[in-house]
């Protein structure tokens, strides 16, 4: 019958019984006609007196169908409300085989008849109790109140409603019906002991599937429809069309949701009552038949094992190590039995795979987090060395690692492994900048200055300046010596008086004996700058370069004058008013009273220099993104480089901090150097720092007598400079030291 009546439209048929329906009597009568000629050419009878025509309200197999839905015929109720309590197992499965027939009108049957299938277990004795009889009591009470189930329409929004829990799935497949939603039809089921031990997002994502499919006569062709869910973390899972990052048997199960054109939303737990409750009363688990997308699963799995990066050879020693590991051996054992509700029920060493439990699973042997193989410790060093290759840096190395390997804490062991490196330590570029250190501005001008060399048109020029006033004063150096320096020096200090502290470079005019003595004469305290690191006197370069521009002036007199009395944005005041009380006659005409001398009021220059500073500070710091350097210990491995050098190849041992800021006194093996805290890195390398560490026993006697050198040097350039770096002979003969060697610490 079937067969025969298989392309007529509106037509149902079962065995003998034959239903024709339409939406309009036009429409049902022209069916009619159809399925009468139909059985009519195939020769077959109808009884006149069972034909019911043009019917609003008819039963067909044990429902009540009319215009307002499907509800169980009361006959068939009836049959259930009359019966008699069973005496043995052949009549429970009677009243159980009547009762799920009209299941579907009974949300949450499995757990109501729940005592009744009791009896059916085998070795169970036959006991008619008190459970069992109010079971079938509460079965009698839900059909009498059996709920009318709406007609399926596919023009309506159509929601399917999925939620699991610890041991049940239910599904409701609803439809909007005049702005409510309406019941379509229930379902649940019991979890198989495998299911049961799933992660709870995977029996979630398993709850929507296996709904979808109880509901795919209704949901295919669909358009779209609406998922609703209580668990979060399933909803991008469900709306992503790329699952290649999920774990894999959620791969699976979405493989199998791939059929119905579904957007997942989240509706809290409290508003999904039906589905809920469906969940933890499920019906016995039927016996499942084979999923129809196995062949498309098992292309899943195998198209998986080819994405992972490595030969057929690599992956069978990985299979045979994580076999030989007890580690990973305990984790299979949980994800494939469950975990426990507690991560303190479990052994210590598998304590860190609890966080990412839903993430694991089983597949060709291997333990695999999300898409990645989970690598067994015994290979973990081999596999940080091949991720490292080419010498990458950490960040480049996580995300090799992201492709195809993982295990607990593997981020920071690729962190640790890569500062360890020692090529990387000798090839990494120069240091970030550290925070700009600004100079407070001095009590009185003429207090602090700084003096530098300059060459303009192959002439030398020594620029002094002011750090209170920006007060400059240029001299011409016929030579290079320090004689004639401290010369140029003495002329100038004879003229504005002699200042407390002088800052210098390393230069050798002013790491001469010869110097030394000039300070000691003259009285001020000479403080160098670390070598190689210009910026650490940047008043001083500052003020060559205006020097440079002074210089190149048709009259560069006329020039240092027009220099002196411009106003500084910094103060408001021009270098002559702070450094004489008062401003210089110019070319440029202008009041007797403005070349009085009115001295400025100090504080309020102090305050603007200290908001100029600040907010200069501010740009520079966020401008270069610069941070702090951690502070260096005495003993510390580190490698040296200078902006003008392209590795870090030299390596040396922190002796101790030097006196002024960020500088450090390293010994290397062409002996003691002082550098700035830009131009030492820290090395990180173990064998390195083993072989430091064998050093520093030996060296400690001689860091501390070096550290007692280093006072009394100290205390001398309070007073001056450095050490003479000169040797006299027993003839007088004077032996200069070679200019590479100018920013050693070396002992005569």
């Amino acid at each position: 019958m079937n067969n025969l009546l298989r392309d007529h439209e509106g037509t149902a048929a079962y065995m003998d019984d034959i239903i024709v329906y339409g939406e309009t009597q036009e429409v049902h009568d022209r069916r009619l006609q159809r399925v009468l000629k139909t059985l009519s050419d195939a020769g077959l009878k109808l009884n006149e007196d069972k034909c019911l025509l043009r019917q609003t309200q008819l039963r067909f197999l044990g429902h009540v169908i009319d215009s307002h839905g499907v509800r169980p015929d009361k006959e068939k109720v009836a049959a259930i409300m009359n019966v008699l309590p069973p005496q043995n197992v052949t009549e429970v499965k009677r009243i159980l085989g009547m009762v799920h027939y009209l299941g579907r009108y009974i949300p949450g049957l499995a757990e109501i008849t729940r005592p009744l299938n009791d009896l059916l277990k085998a070795g169970t004795a036959w006991t008619w109790s008190h459970a069992q009889e109010q079971a079938l009591i509460r079965i009698k009470q839900l059909l009498s109140e059996a709920p009318i189930l709406s007609f399926f329409d596919m023009n309506k929004p159509t929601i399917v409603s999925a939620d699991a829990s610890s041991y049940g799935l239910g599904g409701v497949l609803f439809q909007q019906h005049d702005g409510c939603l309406r019941p379509i039809a229930y379902c649940s089921r019991t979890l198989t002991d495998t299911e049961a031990r799933y992660a709870q997002i995977e029996k979630e994502c398993l709850s929507v599937v296996w709904a979808c499919e109880k509901f795919s006569k209704y949901l295919y062709g669909l358009d779209s429809f609406v998922i609703h869910t209580d668990h979060k973390p399933l909803i991008p899972l469900i709306n992503s069309k790329e699952i290649d990052m999920v774990p894999l048997r959620c791969q699976r199960l979405l493989i199998r949701l791939m059929k119905f054109n579904a957007k997942a939303e989240f509706v809290p737990g409290k508003l999904l009552v039906v589905a809920d409750t469906l969940s933890r009363h499920p019906s016995p688990t039927p016996q499942l038949g084979s999923v129809e997308l196995t062949d498309d699963i098992t292309a899943l799995e195998e198209s998986t094992r080819a994405a992972w990066p490595m030969s057929r050879s690599r992956l069978c020693e990985v299979v045979e190590s994580t076999q030989a590991d007890s580690e990973l051996q305990a984790v299979m054992r949980y994800v494939k039995q469950g975990w426990p509700k507690y991560p303190s029920q479990l052994p210590e060493y598998v304590k860190p795979y609890y966080a990412v439990r839903d993430m694991l699973s089983v597949c060709h042997d291997l333990l695999i987090y999300s898409d990645r193989i989970i690598i067994p410790s015994s290979m973990r060093a081999e596999v940080k060395r091949k991720l490292h290759e080419g010498h990458l840096g950490i960040t480049k190395c996580r995300e090799r690692a992201k492709q195809s390997v993982w295990w607990p804490g593997i981020s920071k062991e690729i962190q640790v492994f890569t500062e360890n490196c020692t090529y990387c330590q000798t090839q990494k570029p120069a240091q970030r900048r550290e925070p700009l250190m600004t100079t407070p501005l001095p009590e009185a001008p003429w207090v602090r200055i700084a003096a530098d060399i300059c060459e303009v048109g192959k002439r030398n020029y020594l620029v002094v300046v002011d750090y209170f006033s920006r007060f400059i004063d240029i001299a011409y150096l016929p030579d290079m010596s320090g004689k004639t320096v401290t010369l140029r020096l003495s002329n100038m200090f004879a003229r504005w008086g002699c200042p407390d502290t002088l800052v210098t470079d390393n230069g050798p005019q002013f790491s001469g004996q010869h110097f030394q003595n000039f300070a000691k004469a003259y009285g001020f305290r000479h403080v160098t700058t670390s070598p190689y690191f210009p910026q650490s006197n940047g008043e001083a370069e500052r003020a060559v370069r205006t020097a440079k521009h002074i210089l190149k002036q048709e009259d560069p007199f006329l020039a240092l004058l027009a220099y002196r009395v411009t106003p500084i944005q910094a103060t408001g005041y021009s270098p002559a008013q702070l450094m004489l009380g008062r401003q210089l006659r110019t070319p440029v005409p202008v009041l007797e009273k403005k070349l009085t001398p009115n001295w400025p009021d100090f504080s309020r220059v102090r305050a603007s220099d200290n908001k100029a500073k600040s907010n200069y500070k501010l740009y520079y710091d966020r401008r270069h993104g610069c941070r702090p350097l951690p502070e260096l210990k005495p003993g510390d491995p580190v490698v040296v480089k200078t902006d003008s050098e392209k590795g870090w190849n030299k390596t040396a041992t922190v002796v101790h901090e030097h006196n002024t800021p960020r500088s450090y006194i390293v010994r290397t093996e062409a002996g003691n150097l002082r550098r700035n805290r830009k131009h030492l890195r820290f090395f990180s390398s173990s064998s390195h720092r083993q072989a430091f560490e064998e050093k520093r026993s030996g060296d400690q006697e001689q860091t501390q007598s070096e550290q007692q050198q280093d006072v009394q040097v100290q205390n001398k350039e309070q007073d001056g400079s450095e050490q003479s770096k000169n040797v006299v002979t027993s003839r007088g003969r004077v032996i200069k030291q070679p200019g590479y060697l100018k920013d050693f610490i070396v002992s005569t």
